[in-house]
C-alpha cells in the first residue's frame, strides 16, 4: 500500500511489520520534502513515525480518541488521515494548519498550540466517556520536555486517583534525559508483570491471603508493605514516580520497534486504570542532520534537503528583534551582574542563547512552565536582583495570575520582553500575538512599551532595567527595521513620553510599536492626496503619553490609532478612554486586529485580509473622514 491511499487510520489494521516500515520510510519522505520546501516542524514528527504507526494499530480512529501534545509532533497523524495530497499546503494560507485542528479533520480530536494541556484534554474526554456509559479508549501522546509544564502534572495528579478510568498517556521521550537506556530486562519485566497470567496469579494469591479466617479480609500493613516491595523491583526508578501517583507505569519501549510497541499497546489498553508507557524515541529520526542538531531543526525555513542548509536570502536583511535584545541584553549583563535572563524553554526564539553561551551564570531556562518562571522572577526581584523574563506573547498568556498576583499587586522590577507580538504568520491562531496589548492594560503598576524600532528597543530595555516597578517589552518577529545600532551607551527614555514624528492640521495618526512604520508611510500616501497627517510614536501604552495626544487630538479633531493587536480593550480602546476622560469627543478610526482569530498565512498575507497595508488603511482613513476632507479642500481653494 502507498502512503497516499490512506484516507482512513484504520486501513493499517493487519498490515505487516514489513508493510508499515515501508509506510514509515514513505511518511519520513513527504515530511521532508514538504518542509524543505515550506518551512515546518522538522524534528518531532520524524521521531514518532513509528509511534503512530503502532499505535494505530490498536485504535479504531472512528470510536477512539487521540490527543497530540502541542500538534507539532502529528504530521505523521496528518499523511495518514486523508491530508496526504494536501499537505504540500502545510502553514500556507488556506492550507493544511501546523497544528491539530478540529475543524480540519474528525480525527483531530483536540487541537493545541500549546504544550502540556493533552493529559487533562484526554482525561476529560475519558470522564464524559464514562458519565455516558460508554466504551472507547482515551490516548494522549505528551513529550518529556511537555511534562515540565504544571498542566500537564496536574493532570497526571488528578488522573492518578481514579483508578478505574481508562487512561492511556504515552510519553514520548527523545531526549533520554528522564530514562536509562532502552533494554531488554525493563522490557520483559514490563510485559511480565503486566501478564494476564502475573496478574491473575498476584491478584488471586492477595484474595487468599485476605480470606484467611483471622484477617477478616484484611491485609496486615506488613504484607502489605511486602506487596508494594515487590511491585516497585519489576518497575524502573523513573516508573516508580508514576506508580507512587496512581499510574501503571510500562517502560521504557523503544519507540522505533513497531512489533514491541504494539504488543505493548495492546497489554496497556487491557490494563485498569490510568496507564503510562514510556516509549523512548530519536527527534529527527531519519535525516542525519536533524538527528545530530536537534534544537536547530526543531522547526526551519525552507532548506536544501541534500545539504541539510538553509537557502541563503536574496538580499541582507536588518537583525532580527529577538537577536537584537540578546545582543543588548548581554552588554547589559556583563555590566551588571544583577541582571539575570529567563526563558520557558525558547532560547534560540528569544535570543537567549546569546546569553546562555556568554554568560551562563547569569541565563535561566526553567522549561515549559511560563507560571514558575514569572514567579521565581518575583522572588528574585524580592531579593535584589533585576530578571528579565523573555517569554513569546500567545505563551505569556498562561501567566496571567503570576503578573497580577505576584509581580503587579507587590510593585516588583520584573523585565518582561514579549517575543512574537502581533502577527506572526504559519503557526495560526494559537500563536498569534493579538491579545498582550489588551490583558496587560489592566495590570496594577505595570509599565508597558513597544519600540518603533530596534534601536529604541534598546533604550527600552535600559529604561525597564532601571525602573522601580515591573516593566513589559513587546517586540515584532522578523527582523528590524534597519535603524542604526549602539554597542552601548543607551539612554533610558523618560517613563510615558512618547514622540512627534511628523506634524499636520488634517489628521492625527498615534501608532503603537511596529505599526509605527506602517503609518509613516500611510502619511505619505495621504500626502499626495493633499492630506496633511501629524504622526504620533507612543512609544507608551501605559501609561499613555496624554500630555502629547490629548492637546494634537483636541487641535486636529480626527484621529487614527494603530495597533498590530486585538481591537477589543487595546491600544486604540486606550486612547479613546483618554480622550473621553479629557471631555475631547472627536471622531477615531481604531485600526487594528477586529473581534477575529487570524489564521496561518504569511504575514504580509494575514495583513492584507485585515486590511492593514499602508495603501489600504490611507483607502480606509480617507473614506471615514471623507466629507472632512473635501470640505478643506474646498476651504482651502482659492477666492
Amino acid at each position: 500500500m502507498h502512503l497516499s491511499e490512506l484516507s482512513h487510520p484504520n486501513q493499517l489494521h493487519g498490515l505487516s511489520t514489513a508493510d508499515l516500515e515501508a509506510i514509515a520510510r514513505q511518511i519520513r519522505e513527504r515530511h521532508l520534502e514538504v518542509v524543505s520546501t515550506s518551512g515546518g516542524h522538522l524534528g518531532p514528527g520524524l521521531g514518532v513515525v513509528e509511534l503512530t504507526l503502532a499505535l494505530y494499530q490498536t485504535l479504531d480512529l472512528d470510536e477512539d480518541r487521540i490527543v497530540w501534545d502541542v500538534g507539532h509532533q502529528a504530521y505523521p497523524h496528518k499523511l495518514i488521515t486523508g491530508r496526504y495530497n494536501d499537505f504540500d499546503s502545510l502553514r500556507q494560507k488556506s492550507g493544511v494548519a501546523g497544528y491539530l485542528k478540529r475543524s480540519e479533520s474528525r480525527f483531530d480530536h483536540f487541537g493545541a498550540g500549546h504544550a502540556s494541556t493533552s493529559i487533562s484534554a484526554a482525561l476529560g474526554m475519558a470522564l464524559a466517556r464514562d458519565r455516558r456509559g460508554e466504551d472507547f479508549k482515551c490516548v494522549a501522546v505528551i513529550g518529556d520536555g511537555a511534562l515540565t509544564g504544571g498542566m500537564a502534572l496536574e493532570a497526571i495528579n488528578h488522573a492518578g486517583h481514579l483508578p478505574r478510568t481508562r487512561l492511556l498517556v504515552v510519553l514520548n521521550d527523545n531526549d533520554m534525559s528522564i530514562s536509562p537506556p532502552v533494554g531488554a530486562l525493563s522490557t520483559y519485566l514490563n510485559r511480565m508483570r503486566l501478564s494476564p497470567p502475573v496478574q491473575f496469579l498476584s491478584g488471586n494469591a492477595e484474595e487468599a491471603i485476605r480470606h484467611l479466617p483471622f484477617l477478616h479480609g484484611e491485609l496486615p500493613p506488613e504484607l502489605e508493605r511486602i506487596k508494594e516491595g515487590m511491585r516497585r523491583l519489576a518497575v524502573p526508578k523513573v516508573g516508580a514516580v508514576f506508580e507512587e501517583l496512581g499510574f501503571t507505569y510500562i517502560g521504557p519501549i523503544d519507540g522505533h520497534n513497531i512489533p514491541e510497541m504494539v504488543r505493548t499497546f495492546e497489554l496497556a489498553h487491557r490494563t485498569e486504570g490510568p496507564v503510562l508507557v514510556h516509549v523512548a524515541t530519536t527527534k529527527g529520526k531519519g535525516y542525519p542532520y536533524a538527528e545530530a542538531d536537534q534544537v536547530a531543526y526543531h522547526a526551519q525555513s525552507a532548506f536544501d534537503l541534500k545539504s541539510g542548509k538553509a537557502y541563503p536570502s536574496s538580499k541582507p536583511k536588518p537583525p532580527s528583534y529577538s537577536k537584537v535584545f540578546g545582543q543588548t541584553l548581554v552588554k547589559i549583563c556583563e555590566q551588571d551582574p544583577r541582571v539575570v535572563g529567563i526563558t520557558a524553554a525558547m532560547a534560540t526564539g528569544t535570543g537567549l542563547d546569546l546569553l546562555e553561551k556568554a554568560l551562563p551564570k547569569q541565563y535561566i531556562d526553567v522549561g515549559i512552565a511560563e507560571q514558575h518562571a514569572v514567579t521565581m522572577a518575583a522572588g528574585m526581584a524580592c531579593e535584589g536582583l533585576r530578571p528579565v523574563v523573555a517569554i513569546y506573547s500567545t505563551f505569556l498568556q498562561r501567566a496571567y495570575d503570576q503578573l497580577i498576583h505576584d509581580v503587579g499587586i507587590q510593585n516588583l522590577p520584573v523585565t518582561f520582553v514579549l517575543d512574537r507580538a502581533g502577527i506572526v504568520g504559519a503557526d495560526g491562531p494559537t500563536h498569534q500575538g493579538q491579545y498582550d496589548i489588551s490583558y496587560l492594560r489592566a495590570v496594577p503598576n505595570f509599565t508597558v512599551m513597544a519600540p518603533k524600532d530596534e534601536a529604541e528597543l534598546q533604550r527600552m530595555l535600559v529604561t525597564s532595567i532601571h525602573h522601580t516597578g515591573p516593566c513589559v517589552i513587546r517586540i515584532p518577529r522578523g527582523e528590524g527595521e534597519g535603524a542604526p545600532l549602539m554597542e552601548e551607551g543607551w539612554e533610558p527614555l523618560e517613563i510615558g513620553r512618547g514622540e512627534l514624528l511628523t506634524d499636520g492640521d488634517d489628521l492625527l495618526i498615534v501608532a503603537y510599536g511596529a505599526m509605527v512604520a506602517p503609518a509613516m508611510a500611510t502619511a505619505g500616501l495621504l500626502q499626495e492626496k493633499g492630506i496633511r497627517a501629524a504622526v504620533v510614536n507612543a512609544r507608551f501604552l501605559r501609561p499613555l503619553d496624554e500630555a502629547l495626544i490629548v492637546p494634537l487630538a483636541r487641535r486636529i479633531g480626527r484621529v487614527v490609532t494603530m495597533e498590530e493587536g486585538a481591537l477589543p480593550g487595546g491600544f486604540g480602546a486606550a486612547v479613546v478612554e483618554s480622550l473621553n476622560d479629557h471631555d475631547v469627543l472627536v471622531p477615531v478610526l481604531r485600526l487594528g486586529i477586529p473581534d477575529v482569530l487570524v489564521d496561518h498565512a504569511t504575514p504580509e498575507q494575514s495583513k492584507l485580509t485585515l486590511g492593514l497595508t499602508p495603501p489600504q488603511m490611507a483607502e480606509r482613513i480617507q473614506q471615514r473622514f471623507a466629507g472632512v476632507f473635501v470640505a478643506a479642500e474646498r476651504q482651502a481653494l482659492p477666492v
